[in-house]
């Protein structure tokens, strides 16, 4: 996929993530998501720290020294806190991988240093799956956007393998004429409905 087509495929995926994070309900926060070990609100938070990261990552910092310069810690234990954590991370990655040269060079994420791209690929992996963990969760309404989805799904299987053992429960078979975003999200163990 060329680089100015990932990001546009990252910035629709973002864009679902944030649709759903400011349609979570007061009362919703607690619930508990298809990614058994998280709620609503822990999800959120996973993904608040994962953007928050991004730009130290891709300015050449290792996981431990962007974890402090990202400042990473509990984005909060409310609703509001986490939508304004959410959406300043959100800008921030934004930012870091649109930057002049950002995906000319590597990061160095949990498996070691990658490929700036391959990292970027695995946020919108990232996004889209976990933007349709918050949707099951709190019943939102919305399809994902069907471009990011389509795009991205010829890649999901190598950056399911790619990934370290653990990080995805075994996949789940959904048949070949399943919808692209079920398959999508049984590749990283996930029960469509």
């Amino acid at each position: 996929m060329l680089t100015d087509d990932l990001i546009a495929t990252f910035s629709s995926a973002q864009a679902a993530f944030t649709e759903r994070v400011h349609a979570v309900a007061p009362d919703q926060w607690q619930l508990g998501t298809p990614d058994t070990q998280w709620t609503v609100a822990d999800l959120v938070g996973h993904l608040v720290d994962e953007h928050r990261w991004a730009a130290p990552l891709l300015a050449g910092l290792d996981m431990d020294a962007a974890r402090v310069v990202a400042g990473l810690g509990p984005a909060g234990a409310d609703g509001t806190a986490l939508v304004r954590a959410w959406d300043q991370a959100a800008a921030s990655s934004a930012a870091a991988f649109r930057a002049d040269g950002a995906l000319t060079g590597s990061a160095a994420i949990t498996r070691g240093s990658v490929p700036a791209v391959e990292y970027l690929e695995e946020m919108v992996l990232d996004l889209i799956v976990h933007a349709w963990d918050l949707g099951a969760a709190t019943g939102y309404p919305g399809p994902l956007p069907a471009g990011a989805v389509a795009a991205i799904y010829p890649l999901a299987q190598a950056i399911v393998d790619r990934t370290p053992a653990g990080m995805f429960d075994a996949p789940v078979d959904v048949g070949a004429d399943a919808p692209v975003i079920d398959r999508l999200v049984a590749l990283t163990g996930r029960r469509p409905a």
